[in-house]
C-alpha cells in the first residue's frame, strides 16, 4: 500500500525525470495603485515562496560518438518510451536494469516513479533512497529532487536550509529549474539571507536557458531596482522574452516597464528581446 501518511497528502509539484543527454513585485518609485497591483499579481502568479514546477520524465541524451555509452543507456530509453505509453511497470523494469548497471539517471527515474506512484505504490521514502543514489554520484536532477521535497516538506520534515544546500549543487551543475529556485530562495530569503544581486545572478543563469519563470523574475528585479538602479530597459526585454515564452504574467510587468521608457527606447527593447530569441540566449542584456 505505499506509505499511507504520505499518500494522503496532495501530490507535490512534479520532479524531474533525469534526462540523459517571488516575490515582491514592486518598483521603489511606483504609486500605491501600481504597488497593489503588483502585489495581487505576485501572490496570484507564484502562490507562495517556493513556487510550483513541473518534472518531468529523464530522456537518454546522445553520447558523442567516440564516448563509450554509458551502462544501461538501452534501458534507459526503453523505459523513457514505456513512460510516455503509460506503460509504468514496463519502464519500472527497464529502469531497474539499467539502475542494477549503475545508471544514474535510471535510480533518479526509479526515484520518480516511486514518488507519483506509478507502476508501484506511491511513497516518498522510496523516492528519496533512490534520489540520494543518484545524487551520491553528482547527478544534478536528482539533487534537484531532494531539493523539492525538502523545500515542501514530503516525507521529510520541511527544511528551506536543506533544500537549498540541494538546489544549489544541482544549480551549480546548470540545471534551470534549480537555478530558478536558488534565485527564488535569495529573493525571498527562504533558507538563507535575501540577496537581491544573487537572486538576480541565478535567475538570469536560468534565463539564458530558456527558463521562462527564470525570464519573468529577472525583469522584476531589473523593475522594482531591488538589486542595484532600476533599469526598466531590460526589464521590458526580459519581460517580452517571458511573454513570447507563454509566461503570460510577464505582460504585466512589461506593461509597468513600458511606462518609464520613451517609445524609441520600447521599440529597442523588443527589436533585443527578438535578437535574444534568435540566437538561442547568446545575445541578450548583460546582468
Amino acid at each position: 500500500m505505499g506509505d499511507t501518511a504520505e499518500a494522503s497528502k496532495p501530490n507535490p509539484p512534479s520532479r524531474h525525470v533525469a534526462h540523459l543527454e517571488s516575490t515582491k513585485l514592486m518598483t521603489r518609485t511606483a504609486p500605491l495603485a501600481t504597488k497593489l497591483a503588483l502585489a495581487l499579481f505576485t501572490a496570484a502568479s507564484l502562490g507562495g515562496v517556493w513556487p510550483a514546477l513541473a518534472n518531468k520524465p529523464a530522456l537518454p541524451s546522445a553520447a558523442p560518438a567516440s564516448t563509450a555509452q554509458a551502462p544501461g543507456v538501452d534501458n534507459l530509453e526503453i523505459g523513457v518510451a514505456a513512460l510516455q505509453r503509460g506503460h509504468h511497470a514496463t519502464a519500472l523494469r527497464a529502469w531497474r536494469a539499467a539502475a542494477d548497471q549503475g545508471n544514474v539517471k535510471a535510480q533518479t527515474n526509479i526515484g520518480y516513479l516511486h514518488e507519483h506512484g506509478l507502476g508501484v505504490p506511491q511513497s516518498y521514502v522510496e523516492a528519496m533512497a533512490w534520489y540520494r543514489k543518484a545524487a551520491a554520484q553528482n547527478e544534478p536532477t536528482a539533487q534537484f529532487n531532494i531539493g523539492t521535497l525538502y523545500a515542501y516538506g514530503y516525507g521529510v520534515e520541511r527544511n528551506p536550509r536543506e533544500a537549498l544546500v540541494w538546489f544549489g549543487l544541482a544549480a551549480r551543475q546548470s540545471l534551470p529549474d534549480a537555478q530558478y529556485m536558488l534565485g527564488q530562495a535569495y529573493h525571498e530569503g527562504v533558507g538563507t539571507p535575501a540577496n537581491a544581486a544573487l537572486a538576480l545572478d541565478w535567475f538570469g543563469k536560468a534565463a539564458r536557458q530558456g527558463h521562462s519563470a527564470g525570464q519573468m523574475m529577472s525583469a522584476q528585479v531589473y523593475l522594482s531596482g531591488d538589486a542595484g538602479k532600476a533599469d526598466p530597459y531590460k526589464a521590458y526585454v526580459w519581460s517580452d522574452v517571458a511573454l513570447r515564452n507563454g509566461r503570460t504574467e510577464a505582460g504585466l510587468i512589461r506593461d509597468y516597464a513600458s511606462y518609464k521608457l520613451n517609445q524609441k527606447n520600447i521599440e529597442l527593447a523588443k527589436q533585443e528581446a527578438q535578437r535574444c530569441l534568435q540566437s538561442a540566449y547568446r545575445q541578450c542584456p548583460a546582468p
